[in-house]
């Protein structure tokens, strides 16, 4: 674990001079996180998705030597020692997000409660399987994004659909909507909350 949480370390540190948009919240998090904080191990857990979908979307990470190439291959490393989960910060109980439950998973590293606790940032992993849409919503919590594996197609507000790959990032300002669809790969993401931790996942359907 304590390898995982040195390659967190290292990641944040090259996000943050970066000069994207995403550099001020890693920057964020490598002031306001105790790295040298001594863990406490999870009990761990898998999710149907982390066994059939994880190791592929390592192994679509970017070109050998890139950031999110080394922190994906330290990731299938300790894979088994974490508590991945379906998402429990949404409740909506519409069938879409029920289809989402059971094709996405996330992982807590870093926050309340954490392996590496933190009462200022929330970080973690996420795993979208293919072919799978995370509909439109929202939360209080500001949001950054690095695709790690894989590549999907995203939208922020009313803008236009772009697509994501490995090496992109994405910011979210508090309460932006934003949607998120898989195509062939499965999609690895870094995800960062640096602000209202104790958010929930809001759906929105109008």
């Amino acid at each position: 674990m304590k390898r995982l949480i040195d390659a967190f370390e290292g990641f944040f540190s090259a996000a943050a001079q970066s000069g994207t948009d995403v550099a001020k919240t890693a920057k964020f998090t490598l002031e306001n996180v105790n790295w040298q904080e001594t863990l406490a191990l999870p009990e761990a857990s898998s999710h149907p998705i982390v066994d059939a979908h994880l190791e592929s979307a390592c192994a679509n990470s970017g070109s050998p030597g890139s950031n999110s190439h080394r922190i994906a291959q330290t990731l299938l490393t300790v894979s088994n020692q974490l508590r991945w989960r379906a998402s429990s910060k949404c409740h909506d109980d519409g069938p879409d997000v029920a289809i989402l439950s059971r094709n996405f998973a996330v992982v807590s590293i870093i926050g309340p409660g954490e392996p590496l606790t933190s009462d200022k940032v929330y970080a973690g992993f996420s795993l979208q399987a293919p072919d799978t849409y995370y509909p439109p919503h929202a939360h209080y919590a500001e949001e950054s994004y690095w695709i790690i594996g894989g590549d999907a197609d995203w939208r922020v507000g009313k803008k236009p659909w772009f697509p994501v790959k490995p090496g992109d990032s994405i910011y979210h300002e508090s309460e932006a909507r934003h949607v998120m669809q898989t195509n062939e790969q499965t999609l690895l993401t870094i995800w960062l909350w640096t602000s209202h931790l104790d958010s929930e996942v809001m759906i929105i359907r109008t």
